[in-house]
């Protein structure tokens, strides 16, 4: 923050990340600077939108709405979010063992198991 805060200063442009080359002025698609970092880090195949995909799932794995998730990813229309959050099996697993348990036990309590 530091840094940005610094370059409010000392930056001519209005962009916190400008770009000589991009028609709008300002960095729009970091691609060959990403695939440097990666290829340093020695990570393969990862694409910076994975990483968005990925704020989107832990999001919804630590309970955020879709609602405050959409508004992270400054989406338009909360309906695309959706797309974003992966579940986590663990998850499924934890609601899919509640709900068997739920059945289960109005199988028991309508006795249910003794008339089939």
């Amino acid at each position: 923050m530091e840094i940005l805060q610094a370059r409010k200063f000392t930056s001519e442009s209005k962009w916190e990340l400008p770009s000589a080359t991009s028609a709008s002025g300002h960095l729009e698609r970091p691609n060959k600077s990403w695939h440097r970092v990666c290829k340093k880090a020695s990570i393969k195949n990862l694409m910076i939108h994975d990483l968005r995909r990925t704020l989107a799932s832990c999001m919804s794995d630590a309970g955020a709405s879709q609602m405050t998730i959409s508004t992270a990813l400054n989406h338009r229309n909360s309906d695309s979010t959706i797309t974003y959050t992966i579940a986590c099996m663990e998850l499924v697993r934890q609601y899919m063992s509640k709900a068997t348990r739920i059945i289960s036990e109005c199988a028991r309590n309508y006795n249910i198991y003794n008339t089939i």
